[in-house]
């Protein structure tokens, strides 16, 4: 008996392993029979009816092949930005056009109408990242502070009101309190919000200006009887 449970096991072994595989983005997998791989498409047959019809699949929608004989082509993971061709160039900031701070988005930051990823953010960013993060937490803290203020001054009327009708010196005390403390929450909670807006603003202002930026490479070499300078833009 397991004599045969391990002749079915290495029949399933070899079974799974004659297959190819593809990887979708989104996690998907498609067991299949490669026809082509091309440098725009994928091409190939179900496992399952490889007398059936040709499938193709776009190649930028593929993060991986798994060939029958163990071997793997890893295509890598593209965002919505790179399939629109949009440049990623990991040692440079200065490559996405019309960036722009947006602080509804999670990561804070559109290209025209598309929305950045928070990990591809970062990478846009560069070292300018944590300023930016610092300004997003500054907005973030202005308006918890500004909600905090209003409802304090709203409460403080409303205790005021109630004070004053009922005869209640504490009560009234109280929303006078709320009232005084109010100011300068709504002070620091305006000065914070619009301090960390225009940061966020001006930051992705800077890095969409630079995408069109002069941005060199140079390049020495030294020969035997020469030498030579180069410059790249």
């Amino acid at each position: 008996m397991k004599k045969i449970l391990l002749i079915l096991s290495a029949l399933c072994s070899l079974s799974a392993m004659a297959q190819d595989v593809i990887v979708k983005q989104n996690g998907d997998e498609i067991q299949c029979k490669l026809i082509e791989v091309g440098t725009e498409s994928v091409k190939y047959k179900r496992w399952s009816n490889q007398n059936g019809p040709t499938f193709v699949e776009e190649r930028d929608d593929v993060f991986m092949i798994k060939y029958e004989n163990g071997e793997k082509d890893v295509f890598g993971v593209k965002t919505a930005l790179q399939k629109n061709n949009v440049a990623v160039n990991p040692s440079s900031a200065m490559t996405i056009p019309n960036l722009r701070y947006d602080k509804v988005s999670i990561s804070g930051l559109y290209s025209g109408s598309t929305e950045i990823p928070l990990d591809y953010a970062q990478t846009i960013m560069g070292t300018d990242w944590s300023e930016f993060q610092m300004y997003q937490d500054k907005r973030k803290k202005g308006k918890n502070l500004l909600v905090c203020g209003i409802a304090c001054n709203f409460l403080s009327t409303g205790a005021g009101i109630v004070g004053i009708a009922t005869g209640t010196f504490p009560l009234y005390i109280v929303g006078g309190g709320m009232r005084v403390a109010s100011y300068p929450l709504l002070a620091i909670g305006i000065v914070n919000f619009v301090k960390g807006q225009r940061g966020c603003k001006r930051l992705a202002k800077q890095h969409s200006s630079s995408s069109i930026g002069f941005n060199p490479e140079f390049d020495f070499k030294a020969g035997v009887n020469s030498m030579s300078l180069t410059m790249n833009f």
